[in-house]
């Protein structure tokens, strides 16, 4: 938590080029199972996030963004249902190429932190041939890193790149070192510069 307050400090106290605004859709690209085992298609949940354009040199800046995801699937077992939300901090570069002003590439780190609320207690479960008990919590609390590999377009393409509108795609890659555990999530959103 301390991280992110940091990071809003310093994102509000600096001069920023440009300002952006985008929300849309964010995907998960593993689906999730039902009570019975059958794999269910994880849907669309909706994201928002706020950012600043910092210009480094004419063609690459820094680009770190703030983000909220409300996950519109439940995590939901034969013990209960959690609800799920996701608070993230992209660090990202951005780099427009001279040739194409209406498109830019965007690439980084980020932080996810991922909450899950529930009702909590304890739950009887199967054992081999006898039953455990085990406990559900109220609210965990995970945090992941991800490499972030993306891109943007500009739909008005003769006014200058830090005012107007666009679309924004762009790639989430959590443990991105490890073969077995690697998995990837997307995002497509509309953005809005002022």
């Amino acid at each position: 938590m301390k991280i992110f307050l940091i990071s809003i400090l310093l994102l509000v106290s600096y001069p920023a080029l440009a300002w952006h605004f985008s929300a849309g859709v964010y995907k998960s690209l593993l689906d999730v199972q039902d009570k019975s085992g059958d794999e269910v298609k994880n849907p669309f949940s909706p994201v928002i996030s706020v950012g600043t354009n910092f210009q480094m040199t004419r063609s690459f800046g820094f680009s770190p963004q703030l983000g909220y995801i409300y996950h519109t699937v439940d995590s939901d077992d034969s013990y209960g249902k959690y609800k799920m939300s996701t608070i993230f901090l992209l660090y990202d570069f951005i780099w427009i190429p001279s040739d194409y002003q209406f498109l830019a590439l965007r690439f980084g780190l980020g932080t996810f932190r991922k909450t899950i609320t529930g009702e909590g207690g304890a739950v009887t479960i199967p054992n081999q041939n006898t039953t455990a008990t085990a406990y559900r919590p109220e609210s965990s609390t995970s945090y992941s890193s991800t490499f972030n590999l993306g891109g943007e377009f500009r739909f008005n393409v003769f006014s200058d790149w830090f005012n107007g509108a666009g679309a924004r795609f762009e790639t989430f890659i959590f443990r991105p070192l490890s073969q077995e555990y690697r998995s990837y999530t997307y995002q497509l959103a509309l953005v809005g510069y002022f």
